[in-house]
């Protein structure tokens, strides 16, 4: 039903982690975080771009 559609989406929110949290997941699967510039996250020591306000990131990881 479309009602456990949108509670699974509910769900999937709560548990994704922070953007600092999946930033720091990146780097220990063995990606390296680029310097952050001018179009990323406030925070220049994080590599993430956030869409609206934050509802979504973008993320950026590159392998060696």
């Amino acid at each position: 039903s479309d009602r456990d559609s949108y509670q699974y989406l509910v769900e999937s929110i709560r548990r994704f982690p922070t953007q600092a949290k999946f930033a720091s997941m990146i780097q220990e699967a063995g990606f390296v975080l680029p310097r952050a510039h001018k179009h990323l996250s406030m925070d220049r020591n994080q590599a993430w771009e956030d869409l609206s306000f934050g509802i979504a990131a973008i993320h950026t990881g590159i392998k060696l």
